[in-house]
């Protein structure tokens, strides 16, 4: 399990909040289980692309935004 800082926990939930409403829309005649497994499972997803491009932001090369 991923510790999440508080505001990451915070944007999961809004992640998480907006994906079970697409979710429902599209799978409709799934139960509740399948809903909140998959939507929890797509928040999951971009939680983690969030958090590696926030990483190589960090990493990336000053010289890399200077002008030339």
């Amino acid at each position: 399990m991923i510790r999440l800082s508080p505001s990451e926990q915070a944007v999961w939930d809004m992640f998480f909040v907006s994906v079970t409403v697409q979710v429902i829309r599209q799978a409709d005649q799934r139960g509740p289980e399948y809903i909140a497994e998959r939507a929890a499972e797509i928040a999951d997803e971009m939680l983690l692309e969030r958090r590696e491009r926030c990483v190589e932001r960090r990493s990336a090369s000053v010289d890399r935004i200077r002008p030339d």
